[in-house]
């Protein structure tokens, strides 16, 4: 396989960091549109994953440069398609022994180019490596030292050779209309040709079928209270094929009650509407859409009647005020052969952890004053930046800054934090593609359903922050050859390097304006645990030594560890919270026992914003962008000229990438301890 055939290809559009030249018809006219040409690409420079289903899509597999065959023939198939050429799909049935020679192919060399990297900025280059590299192992043996202490079930190997082998054996292909006939376009193997099949058709498609693919729902939940009763319902939900969100953001929001979507001419002061009613909706902006949820009340209408107490028991009114005491964000994942799973994202919950945990409900004097505190989030003020991918984010694709021209006029924000999205995966899917303990056989790592990521630009106490939320970053751990033992450990590395990558780029994109004290100090597992370091805070194991946690602990963090415990995991924690910014705060990896899998994870739920924004509709692309205004007490605090500065230093985020592209390449990356 020759991966670095796609950073050599001469696109007919600039590369970008959005990605948005990652087009199969892009490639295609690189290709000069010839179908032959079209195939040797598919075959060398896209590899062999397996996973069931249509999961990727044509974009989703270009983007990872791997895929199974299904996959790569929507790759092949919309490539060809572009390139002019009539084609269909074809269904068979790999012979055991050929499944298995492409199961084997994962673990082969794949050793890539590094590209050059830019002296500009090298300080702060290097710096940020050497944090990423240093805190990385700090924690994994942390965590391997301390994991000695608790009784681990027998270590989850990951699936079997066979397993995969089974996955694989369904084989799927293209046919292209040659003179009046189908020839088979079978890109699987290294010897493939134009004209070779490697399976019988059983059935051809002229498109692939709707039941192969994978399927991701976005639900917005809300509770609400009337005084006398509590519930919960669905207020949104969005469902798309999971191949056609691959490599895209969904921007979640709420809007005034009246508000009837993007128009080019949206004010970005409509957001204040929110102040006369309290009734918001819920918004997932894709692309170029936007859908609109069910209204909600979340604060009471200002002026006019007084009192809530008197509102929520109906008196003076024909019927009580219901207003929501929490919201919560679901993103429900299905698999071509129904299997599901459902990950949760909290919005705000007035409750608090505790009081749930307690089962112990609000009263209509509490709901009043925690609804209408001045802390409270406000919905209209808040942006989530939701990113969707279906397999890695090649570093490949990734341009130097030096190729991107400077951005003009006003900052997009979606495109600023659409940057740090990438960054972060394509870095982490370079460094954890493949893990191995030196002499032994390696742990490959790749995603085999859809994974979500949060990034929202937020505003607590009057000072920004920028928030990376990994909410569902999975990937599966195969190996050929190496110990469980070992799968296990390489999970755990994993997990402690993509937490340490999160608070590594955070703090590239935010140092200047941390400096200047525009910023929040960043908090996250891998910075609170410099200050266990530097504390000489003894760590504990949990739920085993419970009993040595600090008295000192906010119950509302106590619970979070409680739930966090109370199904299954492990949690390495400090023994104590650590005063930051005048708070004390906690935060710990969360490990699975049985596969190794771990998180870092904080006491923190509410992200507290206020962010002005405007939805904007391009006329000529079509496209919803956001121009961003963060606001304290009323008085703009991050304008153009600061979101300019955020967005100058993203730019530079591709340096970290290539970087890291280049420890990959050169072995530098250090192995399994």
């Amino acid at each position: 396989m020759k991966p670095d055939l796609a950073m050599s290809a001469q696109l007919p559009v600039p590369r970008a960091f959005d990605l948005a030249h990652v087009e199969p018809q892009h490639f295609a006219a690189a290709l000069g549109n010839e179908p032959v040409r079209i195939f040797e690409f598919v075959r060398d420079a896209i590899v062999f994953e397996a996973y069931t289903g249509l999961l990727r899509g044509p974009r989703g597999t270009l983007l990872a440069l791997a895929g199974n065959s299904v996959d790569r023939a929507a790759l092949l198939g919309a490539m060809l398609a572009a390139a002019g050429q009539q084609v269909r799909f074809a269904r068979g049935t790999l012979s055991e022994k050929d499944a298995t020679d492409l199961v084997t192919s994962m673990w082969a060399d794949r050793s890539r180019r590094a590209p050059a990297v830019s002296g500009a900025g090298s300080d702060d280059l290097a710096a940020a490596v050497s944090t990423l590299q240093t805190k990385t192992k700090r924690d994994v043996l942390l965590i391997r030292d301390q994991l000695k202490k608790a009784r681990l079930p027998k270590p989850d190997p990951g699936p079997s050779v066979a397993t995969l082998v089974e996955e694989t054996r369904p084989h799927y292909w293209v046919q292209v209309s040659r003179d009046g006939r189908w020839t088979d376009f079978d890109p699987s193997f290294a010897d493939a040709v134009p004209g070779r099949s490697y399976a019988r058709s059983e059935a051809t498609f002229d498109a692939l079928p709707d039941a192969l693919h994978h399927r991701l729902t976005v639900r917005v939940r809300v509770e609400e209270y009337t005084g006398a009763t509590i519930g919960t319902r669905p207020v949104l939900e969005f469902s798309a094929r999971a191949a056609d969100l691959s490599g895209r953001d969904l921007i979640v929001a709420h809007m005034p009650e009246n508000w009837k979507g993007p128009v080019t001419d949206l004010q970005s002061g409509i957001a204040s509407a929110i102040e006369a009613t309290g009734r918001v909706k819920p918004v997932i902006v894709s692309l170029e859409d936007a859908t609109i949820g069910e209204v909600f009340q979340q604060r009471l209408k200002t002026g006019g009647i007084g009192g809530l107490g008197p509102m929520l028991s109906g008196e003076g009114t024909r019927r009580p005020v219901t207003l929501a005491t929490a919201e919560w964000v679901e993103f429900e994942f299905v698999a071509p052969d129904s299997r599901r799973q459902t990950v949760v994202r909290e919005v705000f919950d007035i409750v608090g952890k505790a009081r749930r945990s307690a089962s112990r409900s609000l009263s209509a004097d509490e709901v009043r004053v925690r609804t209408q505190a001045r802390g409270t989030l406000d919905l209209t003020q808040a942006i989530f930046s939701v990113f969707v991918t279906t397999g890695r984010i090649a570093a490949q694709h990734v341009p130097s800054p030096e190729s991107e021209p400077a951005p003009a006029g006003e900052v997009d924000t979606r495109e600023v934090l659409r940057r740090l999205h990438i960054a972060f995966l394509a870095a982490s899917d370079t460094l954890t593609a493949r893990l191995a303990r030196q002499g032994q056989g390696a742990v490959i790592f790749y995603p085999d359903s859809p994974r979500i990521q949060i990034v929202d630009l937020s505003t607590v106490e009057s000072r920004h922050r920028v928030t990376l939320d990994l909410r569902h970053h999975a990937a599966r751990a195969a190996a050929l050859t190496a110990r469980p033992d070992d799968v296990f450990l390489a999970r755990v590395v994993r997990g402690v390097a993509d937490g340490t990558l999160e608070r590594v780029l955070s703090e590239y994109v935010t140092a200047e304006a941390q400096q200047n004290g525009e910023l929040r100090l960043l908090m996250s597992t891998s910075t609170l645990f410099d200050r266990v370091e530097t504390e000489r805070i003894p760590t504990v194991v949990l739920p085993a030594e419970r009993d040595r946690l600090d008295s000192g602990i906010p119950e509302d963090t106590r619970a979070r560890l409680q739930e966090e415990t109370a199904g299954g995991h492990i949690a390495v924690a400090p023994q104590r919270a650590v005063g930051l910014d005048g708070a004390p705060r906690l935060a710990w990896w969360r490990v699975d026992p049985r596969t190794g899998e771990t998180t870092a994870a904080t006491d923190e739920g509410l992200h507290q914003t206020t962010v002005g924004y405007t939805l904007q509709k391009n006329e000529s692309t079509g496209r919803i962008h956001i121009t961003t205004r963060v606001y304290v007490n009323g008085v703009a605090r991050l304008g153009t000229e600061q979101s300019a500065s955020f967005a100058a230093k993203s730019r530079l985020l591709g340096r970290i990438v290539q970087r890291i592209m280049q420890l990959e390449a050169q072995g530098a990356w250090f192995p399994l301890p």
